[in-house]
């Protein structure tokens, strides 16, 4: 009897999305199910990763020349010709860039498509360099907010702040620590199913932990010595992909895996377990699972945290809104913003669940 196919899969959108799923792959190894999607022929050579053609009648492989509508009517035109790939799949993590032609303009389609599936999603999605100029992370940040509601969990990643430890390095050992950090948190999901210790979670409970999470936030740390457990909550406290602020919405669900070998101690998981309730209170639910794999974490401990923000819906029902200043104020997050169990509400290209002033990203005062 064959074995069922994983139900998790990986995901690249984009040269620049099929760059960070190479890397996840080499950080990994093998068993990481995946696919890239490209307008660019190019792409997919090397055949290394399972590789989808967009707009091979439209663009004749050539790809987009920065043009996002140009990989949105790609996908468009023949939807279905990812199908094929997703047999069983119930989890799909997608990476990609944004501020670029196919990343910006057929991420939002894929979603769409993986939902309509039935497929849960977490989306992991860079954002531009400050020295790249305001026009691109113009363009990021405004299909960032559409992009993002399509996906169950969507973690934005300025790159700024994925390599901010990076500053003395070249900018090919920059990058490359950047997607080290990244591979870290996309095969969180890998690793605690597929190679659990005693803490385990399954396929389906992680499905359900993701599913209508809305906007999520991203950090990791690693450590070896006595002191790891400290080292690691340091780390965690002061990473820059996290904001502790007052704009951002308060935190409602935590996901930590611990990565460790033989060596891993009750008190250990016991110690990082009370050390991030602490730091975002007892109201967040902690989701925690760990992970044996004494060949790749022996002697060091690593930490992979997701935190959910709590969405505008969950906000509103609860009084839990933040206070909008007279004469102006932040508006309320964007994010999936859908109920548990039923199926959005889509009118032509709008999320109807959404609220119409976040929608159309409109403040209210007062």
């Amino acid at each position: 009897m064959n074995p069922l196919p994983s139900p998790l899969i990986l995901i690249g959108v984009g040269g620049a999305g099929a760059a960070m799923t190479r890397g996840v792959l080499r950080a990994y190894g093998q068993g990481v199910r995946s696919l890239v999607l490209d307008t660019d022929a190019q792409t997919g050579a090397p055949s290394d990763v399972p590789f989808t053609l967009l707009g091979g009648n439209r663009l004749a492989g050539r790809g987009t020349g920065g043009e996002p509508s140009s990989a949105r009517a790609s996908f468009q035109d023949t939807p279905s010709l990812i199908d094929p790939a997703l047999d069983g799949v119930r989890t799909a993590v997608v990476v990609t860039a944004l501020g670029g032609g196919t990343g910006g303009g057929a991420t939002g389609e894929l979603l769409k498509r993986l939902h309509g599936l039935g497929i849960t999603t977490l989306l992991f999605a860079t954002l531009p360099f400050a020295f790249e100029g305001e026009e691109r992370m113009r363009i990021a940040k405004t299909s960032a907010g559409p992009i993002c509601q399509q996906a169950d969990v969507s973690v934005l990643l300025p790159l700024d702040q994925l390599v901010a430890d990076a500053g003395s390095d070249n900018m090919k050992e920059a990058l490359s620590r950047g997607v080290d950090t990244l591979a870290s948190g996309v095969t969180l999901l890998w690793r605690i199913i597929e190679r659990p210790g005693f803490i385990s979670l399954d396929a389906e409970r992680l499905r359900a932990i993701l599913t209508g999470c809305g906007r999520g936030q991203f950090a990791t740390a690693t450590a070896a010595g006595e002191d790891r457990v400290q080292k690691v909550l340091a780390s965690l406290a002061s990473t820059p992909l996290i904001k502790h602020d007052q704009s951002r919405p308060p935190v409602r669900r935590i996901l930590v895996g611990i990565l460790a070998g033989d060596d891993l101690r009750l008190s250990e998981v016991a110690s990082i377990s009370s050390g991030i309730t602490a730091a975002f209170g007892p109201n967040a639910t902690l989701e925690l699972g760990t992970v044996n794999d004494e060949a790749t974490f022996s002697g060091r401990l690593s930490v992979v945290m997701l935190l959910f923000e709590e969405s505008a819906t969950v906000a509103l029902h609860s009084g839990a809104g933040r206070s909008m200043q007279a004469g102006g104020g932040n508006p309320l997050p964007t994010g999936t913003l859908r109920f548990h169990n039923a199926e959005k509400t889509l009118w032509g290209d709008e999320d109807l669940d959404v609220p119409t002033f976040i929608r159309r990203q409109l403040t209210l005062d007062r």
